[in-house]
This record gives structure tokens, sequence and C-alpha cells, in this order.
């Protein structure tokens, strides 16, 4: 039996894999973070994707989260909010074309919203498939000792 908020983030994992740029992707990535203002949320959201083209060459193309992908989001903020009493800020969530997702959330203030500048994650947004290679790189079993 699954609680609601693995429930919460299922649905989140689900709207992001409608949301991807093709059906060839071989992870998405989605940096999220939110703002409850009155009876509104703000959102700054990147969300990209590796893919693999018919000639095998990667790629990892930026693309932009659905109305559904922010709803589940809000979903997801509530259910933690009102039933855990938790107030997460962002989150980072990864998902493999494998179905394995792994969430990474935040409890510090939204960066990006507040115009910090957070150099290192910048840096593996803008150049996530070098940290995407470099990642499957060290998870190959010719790598491991």
């Amino acid at each position: 039996m699954t609680t609601a908020f693995t429930d919460a983030q299922v649905a989140v994992v689900q709207a992001l894999a409608a949301d991807a740029p093709g059906p060839n992707w071989l992870r998405l990535v989605a940096d999220v973070e939110i703002q409850e203002v009155a009876d509104s949320y703000h959102f700054d959201t990147v969300a990209l994707a590796v893919l693999k083209g018919a000639d095998g060459a990667l790629s990892d193309p930026s693309f932009s989260v659905s109305e559904p992908m922010r709803r589940a989001i809000v979903d997801l903020y509530r259910q933690r909010k009102d039933i855990a009493g938790e107030l997460f800020s962002g989150f980072e969530l990864r998902i493999d074309n494998d179905g394995a997702f792994r969430f990474e959330f935040s409890y510090r203030p939204p960066k990006r919203m507040n115009g910090a500048w957070d150099e290192a994650k910048e840096r593996m947004l803008d150049n996530y498939l070098e940290h995407y290679r470099a990642e499957i790189a060290r998870s190959e079993p010719s790598n491991r000792r």
C-alpha cells in the first residue's frame, strides 16, 4: 500500500514523463522551485531531457513543464504542508528510462526565485550532458573496483 506522499510523488513523475520532448529519452530532470503567495503559487522550473538520437548521438534539450505538471507539484506541496507539516521550497527530480526516479527536496529559501546565484547548480544544469556522461562512466562495471 502506498502513502499519500508516494502517490503525490508518482503523479509528479508521471506528469514530467508526459512532458518529455520525445520518446527516446534516457533521463528527465526537473529542477523546481515553488513559493506559496496569497492563494497562489509561483514557480521557477528548469526541465531537460537526455535524448538518444537515431544515430546514437546524445543531446540534452530543455523543455517546458505543462499545467498538469504544475498542478501535480502543487498537490505534492499541499500534501507535505497539510499532512506532514513540512514546507519544501523546491526539489530536483531525476527519472531514468527504466522507471527509477529520485527526488531531492530543498527546505531552504528558493535561490533562483530570490535572485541568488548557485554557480554549481547552474553549471550542472547548463552542462547536463557532460554530467550525465560522467555519471554513466563512473557506474560502468569496468570502472568499479
